[in-house]
Parts: C-alpha cells; structure tokens; sequence
C-alpha cells in the first residue's frame, strides 16, 4: 500500500492513541464495568445525534460568504459533487477542535474527567463506525439487509432529497427531528445515481 494509503488512515492511528491514553487514564478511577460499557454506549449514541446535528445544520447550511461557501465545500458539498470520492476520514483540522470541544462538554456535564474521556471513546468510536459505513455504502454493495437498507437511505439523500434524510448510520433522529421519509420503491433518481442504487 502507498504512503499516500497509509496517510489517509491519520485521524484512525491519532484518536485510537488518543484513546488508549484515556483508558489507561481513567481505569482506577472507580467505574464499574457496567458503568464504563454506559458511558461508551452513550458516546455511541451521542455521535449520532452529532452525525445528524452537524450533517443537516452545519454541512447544508446556506453560507452567506464566499470563505463560508468555500469552507462547506470542502468540508462536505464536494462529497455530493464527488460522492465516490474515496477520502475516509474528516482531517484531524477539522476533527480535533470538535473533540475537544465534545470531551470538554462531557466533562461539565459529568463533573468526571474520567466519564467524559469514556464518552469520548465511545463517540469515537461511533464516529470511526460511521466512516466505515459511509465508505461502504459508496463503493460496496452488501447481502445484509439492513446495510443495503441503510445504503439506500443514504443515496437517496445524495440523489434525490438532500434536504432529507440526514442520518447515514440511523434513520433514528431523522425519526425525532421530522426528516424522515420512506426510502420504498423510487424510480432511480438521477443519472448520477450509482446503477445498483437499489
């Protein structure tokens, strides 16, 4: 594999540092393995709110300025122009200041460093999940049914409802905030649309 290859793994080799170095912080910190799986669920499941919370108000925001249009782009309109694209991982640019804003969030909220840094492994976790499904529902066609499912959730956001459909790993929050719709039989939207886009 090429150096290249190898760089686009950064963000992955960075926050799972990041997150030994958390463990090996807070393991004597009182937590109980229930306690600890608690807090690494809700990491989980907050990183999917911050998917939809920042995919619908943050990546299709309507900026003003040419360096708000710009920066968007970048950060995520280029990926409807090119949703083949191959980049996996949002740049450490962009992703750090975000974590570090979530970990001290979840400290303030928690009162525990060592709370905040499981939630913050958890999030990561849920964030390095939703990068490897995103990926596959662009250049993989899976025999799950729930993975095409999801796949087909997702094009049908790039191909026909972009002001929909927000969720990429769940259609749950889609559910909550009113930006759901049945994915059902749709004619193939758009002639970008990949052709086994069912």
């Amino acid at each position: 594999m090429a150096v290249a290859s190898w760089r686009q793994f950064t963000p992955l080799y960075f926050y799972s540092v990041v997150a030994l170095c958390l463990v090996f912080l807070s393991v004597d910190q009182g937590f109980s393995v229930q306690t600890i799986f608690l807090f690494l669920g809700l990491g989980v499941l907050s990183w999917s709110l911050m998917e939809y919370g920042l995919h619908r108000f943050i990546f299709h925001y309507q900026a003003r300025t040419r360096f708000g249009r710009k920066l968007l782009y970048q950060v995520h309109l280029s990926h409807h122009e090119n949703p083949a694209a191959t980049q996996l991982f949002a740049s450490l640019y962009l992703s750090i200041p975000i974590a570090a804003v979530y970990w001290l969030f979840a400290w303030a909220i928690t009162g525990s460093w060592a709370a905040a840094s499981y939630l913050f492994i958890g999030m990561a976790a849920g964030y390095f999940l939703y990068e490897w499904l995103h990926f596959q529902f662009h250049h993989r066609k899976s025999r799950l049914r729930l993975m095409r499912y999801l796949r087909r959730y997702h094009l049908l956001h790039h191909y026909k409802t972009p002001e929909l459909r927000f969720g990429v790993t769940s259609p749950v929050f889609d559910l909550i905030f009113g930006t759901y719709r049945k994915s059902g039989a749709v004619a193939r939207p758009s002639a970008r649309a990949p052709k086994d886009f069912t």
